[in-house]
């Protein structure tokens, strides 16, 4: 066989390659394409075994949170899907919006700028202080669960009753029947006063 043959199949064969390989790259691009698309949550993504809305709670990130605690009147529900006191809150919190016939109630969840402690998870806790769960360590922190009413850019109210449970405090001993109807009236009673205006 010639050169100039050779030289020939090696570009046909070339040739062959790269456009397998465009091929490929193209297959693999629209097969994975909806990997990259931002994921939007929801609040049953959270709490699936709960009967929530999604169209009245609006699952929201760091720099939303902000925005809400700067200014605006809104109710937050700071939440993390991986503690069990969350998902008894959210459980009693939802049959007050409910009750009062709420149609926006915007959710927080914690885990994921607390775990990578950036600026937004600071940022919320310094708009926050005073409001915040003094820990052993004397800071002020931004803990899961627990309830604000916010108006202008100044809490009106907030709920953190079960942010620092002891280890020893279990769920079915703290929210006994009593507990459940205090804290919905209590709830209920702030939504009333600061958010609707009653």
């Amino acid at each position: 066989m010639s050169d100039k043959t050779k030289g020939i199949i090696r570009k046909v064969v070339y040739a062959i390659l790269f456009l397998v390989m465009i091929g490929a790259f193209i297959y693999l691009g629209e097969k994975y394409a909806s990997n990259s698309e931002p994921k939007v949550w929801v609040i049953s993504d959270f709490y699936n075994d709960l009967d929530v809305s999604n169209e009245t709670y609006e699952v929201i990130r760091g720099k939303k949170m902000i925005s809400l605690l700067k200014d605006g009147k809104s109710l937050i529900f700071i939440g993390s899907k991986s503690s069990s006191y969350s998902v008894k809150y959210m459980e009693e919190l939802n049959k007050v919006i409910k009750d009062n016939k709420i149609e926006k109630v915007y959710y927080y969840d914690l885990d994921n700028d607390k775990g990578q402690r950036n600026s937004n998870y600071y940022e919320i806790r310094e708009l926050l202080n005073g409001y915040l769960t003094i820990t052993d360590d004397s800071n002020n922190n931004l803990l899961a669960p627990s309830f604000y009413i916010i108006d202008g850019g100044k809490v009106k109210y907030y709920n953190t009753d079960t942010v620092a449970m002891k280890n020893t405090d279990t769920i079915e001993s703290y929210w006994t029947e009593n507990k459940e109807i205090e804290f919905r009236q209590e709830i209920s009673e702030a939504i009333n006063k600061y958010y609707l205006n009653k």
